[in-house]
């Protein structure tokens, strides 16, 4: 059985003004679990929803058997290469509103011409909503994006490593097209989370006991949208190991 929620501010749950930090989400989840009755479950999350994943693996460790973080920022943005709070915070927190829903698709699909599909243009479609003027905005809303990056930003990240107990599996999104092969540290004409990745996946495998990596080949940040049949099965043989 697979359950995906979709967390605050996102798909079609609530929008409350406040509580876009890392621990509330967490907690979030783990009300949503305890209404459904789950036991122990094996957490899946990417991106940001991966750090969620962690923070909630931290506090509830009873309630986690294996953790998966897809193309995770492991390590505080502080970190990275050349990043800034201001340029973190401020990256992807303006407002985008198209002129219709197709405009939004045909600009998608653009963007993701290599991977574009009917099942990927449905998951896309989610991500906004059409305004009663007919024009399209994203459901998330800026403001919400800023608190939820400033919450990357402030998370001690590194210090949750050492209260998992549970196996956990690595899956960055790799600039190589061999997987398992780590790409170098710093990535020729890549953003710094890209140019981290090396440096991160070495600091937490450190950090963990039991920790696998697999390097998706050939891949983006959506790895879930661009090698979906591969994900799930290194997923599914994780889980089954």
């Amino acid at each position: 059985q697979v359950i995906a929620f979709d967390l605050r501010g996102h798909g079609q749950s609530d929008q409350p003004a406040n509580g876009y930090d890392l621990v509330t989400i967490a907690e979030d989840v783990i009300q949503g679990m305890a209404a459904l009755g789950l036991g122990q479950v094996a957490l899946v999350g990417h991106g940001w929803g991966a750090r969620v994943a962690l923070t909630l693996a931290a506090r509830h460790s009873a309630l986690i058997s294996h953790l998966i973080l897809v193309d995770c920022p492991h390590v505080e943005p502080k970190h990275w290469p050349g990043m800034t709070r201001e340029r973190f915070i401020r990256e992807r927190s303006a407002k985008e509103i198209y002129d219709s829903l197709q405009d939004f698709s045909a600009t998608m699909h653009q963007e993701m011409d290599s991977f574009w599909s009917p099942e990927v243009e449905e998951i896309i479609l989610t991500y906004v909503r059409v305004l009663p003027n007919g024009h399209v905005e994203e459901r998330l809303k800026p403001e919400h994006q800023r608190r939820i990056r400033e919450s990357v930003w402030e998370d001690r990240a590194l210090s949750y490593y050492g209260k998992l107990t549970c196996p956990v599996l690595l899956v960055p999104a790799a600039a190589e097209p061999q997987a398992g092969e780590e790409p170098p540290e710093k990535l020729e004409d890549a953003d710094e989370f890209a140019a981290a990745k090396g440096y991160m996946a070495v600091q937490v495998e450190r950090a963990i006991q039991h920790c696998s990596i697999f390097w998706m080949p050939d891949t983006a940040h959506d790895i879930q949208l661009q090698r979906p049949k591969i994900l799930a099965k290194t997923i599914a043989d994780f889980i089954k190991a």
